[in-house]
């Protein structure tokens, strides 16, 4: 990386501007990056918006715009249902089976639970309370063998235990017998993990990960129909990766497979897991010039081998961050555009993606501002002009 320091006369204030420039040969792009977290709760589409939203770690419910946005969304990760349950102060299986087998994580189950479902990131059994919405594991019994079906219907523990039951091709909730069946380790039912057992040489532990396997299920993305209109439930993006012949009317909110990662129409008041997202912008809603904007976001504490700088915006990003300055108190936010020596820059060295911008602007308007309304251009303002601003964060 080469590094190119410029110090610069401010026409407006008199005192000198040092802007440190980092650029490499063939210039950065985008600076926005958009991160995605499956939330494993299993809830109707409006009450996942209403979750991603109030919570602090997140922005909304998950927008894709690219294909390298579906692929970062990593989703491999669900709670099913067993035949496991709490029977006054002992826990036992479903069927009635007398198995000694409970494969526990350390600490489980508490108190307070009733029902057992597995956890597939770890393969161990977890508490509940049974009125809680999960997926299930079926089996089927042949001789002394199990035959497991993983459902991808979110129900309560009673619901996912009739449907096992009532269906001619499985015989009731998941019951492991020993500790082959389902994987390594796990107490004595009471908490106990002492036998946390598996190994590397253990066949046990092999059998864990042939039982509770990778599965394909759908989990809400921010995508619904309004109106007959798709929308998103922010921004907006053209990205559409759906099953054939979806989307169907089948229902007004999407969801996207955790493997195949395809978009299906869904009724919006089933339960399922979903995604929420997050990036790495911040709107800072004080008004300040465009130098102590460029130096409030540089001052920003920032988590170790990052720091924040004025956002550049790409053309391809320019709906995505028009969507993210949507609260801010002034009706422009500062960027990192500048006009210095006879041409516009991005002060992070970013490329020049914008080819309407003035060559040669009025005097006083060489700083860059972003409109809230989506113009999908960038304004030229007074660089004395107080506003809210935009930073990012990104790697020293």
């Amino acid at each position: 990386m080469v590094m190119m320091m410029m110090i610069t006369k401010s026409v407006l204030s008199g005192s000198f501007l040092l802007l440190l420039l980092s650029s490499t040969v063939s210039g950065l792009g985008s600076v926005v990056t958009r991160f995605y977290s499956q939330v494993r709760n299993h809830v109707s589409w409006q009450e996942a918006q209403s979750y991603c939203r109030r919570s602090n770690a997140y922005i909304d419910m998950a927008v894709l715009y690219t294909h390298s946005d579906r692929d970062r969304m990593y989703l491999d990760n669900y709670n099913a249902w067993i035949g496991l349950y709490k029977n006054s102060n002992n826990w036992d299986w479903s069927d009635g089976e007398n198995t000694n087998f409970y494969g526990w994580r350390r600490y489980e189950p508490r108190n307070a639970d009733t029902c057992a479902y597995v956890d597939y990131s770890d393969k161990k059994f977890v508490g509940d309370d049974c009125g809680t919405y999960f997926f299930f594991l079926c089996h089927k019994r042949h001789k002394r063998n199990y035959e497991y079906k993983f459902m991808s219907t979110s129900m309560t523990w009673s619901e996912a235990q009739q449907h096992c039951r009532d269906s001619d091709k499985y015989d009731d909730l998941a019951t492991f017998e020993n500790i082959g069946d389902a994987g390594g380790g796990g107490g004595n039912g009471s908490g106990d993990s002492s036998g946390d057992g598996g190994g590397s040489g253990d066949s046990s532990w092999v059998n864990m990960y042939s039982f509770i396997k990778l599965e394909n299920f759908p989990v809400w993305i921010g995508l619904h129909r309004d109106g007959g209109t798709w929308n998103w439930s922010i921004g907006s993006s053209e990205y559409g990766s759906w099953e054939p012949g979806e989307p169907s009317d089948s229902g007004d909110c999407v969801s996207i497979s955790s493997s195949e990662k395809k978009m299906s129409a869904q009724n919006c008041s089933i339960r399922l897991p979903f995604v929420c997202m997050n990036d790495n912008l911040i709107l800072v809603k004080e008004n300040r010039p465009w130098e102590e904007a460029l130096e409030h976001c540089r001052n920003l504490i920032a988590p170790y081998y990052y720091h924040y700088e004025l956002v550049s915006v790409q053309p391809s990003d320019h709906d995505y961050v028009t969507s993210r300055v949507i609260d801010a108190e002034t009706e422009e936010v500062w960027t990192g555009l500048r006009f210095l020596a006879g041409r516009w820059l991005w002060v992070n060295g970013a490329d020049m993606l914008y080819s309407d911008l003035p060559t040669c602007p009025v005097e006083v308007q060489s700083c860059g501002a972003l409109p809230k309304k989506d113009t999908g251009i960038l304004e030229t303002r007074d660089c004395s002009e107080k506003r809210n601003f935009l930073c990012y964060r990104t790697w020293f």
